[in-house]
């Protein structure tokens, strides 16, 4: 059953950002995924502020996603990103 990243991420350097995101997209193919949205002007319903991005990415399953973020290829990018940006991530399964 398909499961889905929900990342909010709020960069404070967008040519890192744009960096980061070109290296990580070849790791979340790796582990099946791929984008399915980005959105630079999404609204928030419940949560204290707005990420500067909002993206969604979908896997095969949650062990896929948890295999991708766990994954030595992505371990330096995700050390990266901290360096620049803050973010937090969900992961839920389709229905």
């Amino acid at each position: 059953m398909s499961a889905y990243m929900v990342i909010s991420v709020t960069p404070r350097d967008e040519d890192k950002m744009r960096d980061y995101e070109a290296r990580t997209l070849d790791v979340v193919a790796k582990y099946g995924g791929r984008p399915i949205a980005r959105d630079t002007d999404c609204f928030v319903l419940e949560a204290d502020r707005r990420p500067g991005i909002g993206v969604i990415l979908e896997f095969p399953d949650k062990q896929a996603v948890r295999d991708f973020y766990e994954s030595e290829e992505y371990r330096p990018l995700k050390e990266f990103r901290h360096t620049f940006a803050t973010a937090g991530a969900l992961v839920v399964a389709a229905v």
